[in-house]
């Protein structure tokens, strides 16, 4: 019961609790931490709000195309969850000050600290573009982004039957000398159906959920 239990709670923090992590990689030796805040959108005493995940990070240009990151899920560790993310945002393209093309594969790791055998361990990839109006630091990005599921049950021993969950998503990062702030709006499991379900999500035609996140990035 406790490793069931310990697996939906992994489960349900782990359908993207966190935006898409830069999307325009970081210069060679250049270093950020990085808060954020936000998840999907579910129906919560008659409002539409995002549930409050929040991650705490770091990141590091490895070279002007590569960045290396890790990031805690706070959020997650108040329920006895040990959850984080380790990837990479890769340069496919740019234009400096225009626009580029940017791919991140991740993996995303949990598991609970008080149940046995409740490891689990997703991989992820995002493929973005951005684009820089008039030549501003500042940007605009929008892409695509899976999450891949290799266990064959559920928490209950429930059959696993998507083994994809396919997402969009599309935000903006408003850069100054030492912070970022950056807004995405997402769609979490396109054309996947969300009902029954708790929580009550807001998707579209009762299929995936919308979600809102902001991250606050500081680089010293």
């Amino acid at each position: 019961m406790k490793r069931n239990l310990a697996i939906l709670l992994i489960g349900l923090f782990l359908m993207q609790c966190a935006p898409a992590r830069y999307v325009k990689p970081l210069k060679k030796n250049e270093q950020v931490a990085c808060f954020t805040f936000g998840g999907p959108i579910i129906q919560f005493a008659g409002a539409a709000i995002p549930i409050p995940f929040t991650t705490i990070g770091y990141g590091r240009g490895l070279t002007d195309k590569v960045t290396g990151y890790a990031n805690l899920h706070s959020t997650s560790l108040l329920f006895s969850n040990l959850q984080f993310d380790l990837g990479t945002s890769i340069a496919l393209y740019q234009k400096e000050k225009k626009y580029g093309f940017s791919a991140s594969p991740a993996l995303q790791i949990a598991t609970s600290l008080k149940a046995k055998n409740s490891f689990r361990l997703w991989p992820s990839a995002d493929l973005n573009f951005y684009y820089h109006p008039k030549k501003k630091e500042s940007y605009c990005y929008a892409g695509l982004n899976a999450w891949f599921d290799l266990t064959s049950t559920k928490s209950h021993q429930e059959p696993q039957t998507t083994h994809v969950l396919p997402n969009m998503q599309g935000g903006y990062v408003l850069m100054k000398d030492k912070w970022q702030h950056q807004f995405q709006l997402s769609y979490y499991g396109i054309g996947i159906a969300n009902l029954p379900n708790v929580p009550s999500y807001v998707g579209v035609a009762q299929k995936g959920s919308l979600g809102f996140h902001y991250a606050l990035i500081r680089k010293f």
